[in-house]
């Protein structure tokens, strides 16, 4: 995950880490260490924040697929595919 971009989409709309947090229904230290990325999203989480920060798909692979998969979202797809 690229935390840098997923930081810079979240302030270009002018949302703190607190914001985000309460539209997730999540702490905002939970929050911070998911934009660290330290701790996964979850694809629920993960769908909203593209819905909340309306990112295109170039974002949501730039930010949820930069250099390695993140363990959530490789096994979401997988169980999908």
């Amino acid at each position: 995950m690229n935390t840098y971009k997923l930081k810079s989409a979240r302030a270009s709309v002018g949302f703190t880490q607190v914001e985000m947090a309460k539209k997730l229904s999540i702490t905002q230290k939970t929050y911070n260490r998911k934009e660290l990325g330290i701790v996964d999203f979850n694809l629920r989480e993960v769908t909203k924040v593209i819905d909340i920060l309306k990112l295109t798909v170039d974002d949501v692979y730039g930010i949820f697929f930069d250099n390695k998969n993140s363990s959530v979202m490789s096994s979401s797809i997988s169980r999908n595919a």
